[in-house]
């Protein structure tokens, strides 16, 4: 189950934004996320301590890749979020996996797809806390099959990822919450396919809120 978990400073509450099984929650218990929070290409910033879950969707592409958190104050990362254990599922196989032109997010069923499924990402969900007031972005790293190659783009570039949805939306057709789509290649060429489903994650869903447990 997606969620979120935030902390005031206060410790006045704990809020929870979660994946679609809690949806039926959401009626009663659900508030919007505060106006000061930032969730986008140019920074992902909140006002206070929160915890977000993300899952991974499916990637694409023969490169192994790897996404990650980092700090945009440091310029350091700060975690890795998913990891490819293998560049695509077939990998090793010596079954062949054609290309095919990219399509956005999901994209196709061939073009070296990566699942759970079939053993490319081990887990579907991870999370991360986010540091009250501090600037936050996304990386995505990518290795070819011989090593020489190593390129990794930023989510502050829209030409590396883009951010659809919002933390709060929901499932809304077919996404849950924010659904960050990446470009491997992420630098403007001749000939980019800007295709966007070299690696696909979501984010939040159902923001739930509930009272604390009692100070001890």
């Amino acid at each position: 189950m997606n969620q979120i978990k935030r902390r005031s400073q206060f410790v006045t509450g704990i809020q929870f934004l979660t994946g679609a099984i809690a949806a039926g929650l959401v009626g009663s218990l659900a508030a919007p996320v505060q106006a000061q929070d930032s969730f986008g290409n140019q920074v992902v910033q909140f006002p206070v301590d929160t915890t977000v879950e993300f899952e991974f969707i499916a990637s694409h592409g023969a490169y192994q890749s790897s996404i990650g958190i980092v700090n945009l104050d440091t310029n350091q990362p700060v975690a890795v979020l998913f990891s490819e254990t293998k560049p695509y599922d077939t990998a090793g196989t010596g079954q062949p996996q054609p290309s095919s032109p990219g399509q956005n997010n999901i994209g196709t069923s061939v073009d070296f797809l990566g699942t759970i499924q079939g053993g490319t990402v081990r887990d579907q969900f991870t999370e991360f806390t986010f540091e009250a007031n501090t600037r936050y972005g996304f990386y995505l790293e990518s290795i070819s099959a011989t090593g020489q190659t190593r390129r990794t783009v930023l989510s502050t570039s829209d030409l590396a990822a883009i951010f659809d949805g919002a933390l709060d939306a929901g499932n809304r057709g077919g996404i849950t919450g924010t659904r960050i789509a990446w470009d491997d290649d992420g630098l403007p060429r001749p000939g980019k396919d800007s295709d966007f489903d070299d690696f696909v994650i979501e984010a939040g869903g159902y923001l739930v809120t509930a009272p604390c447990p009692p100070l001890r």
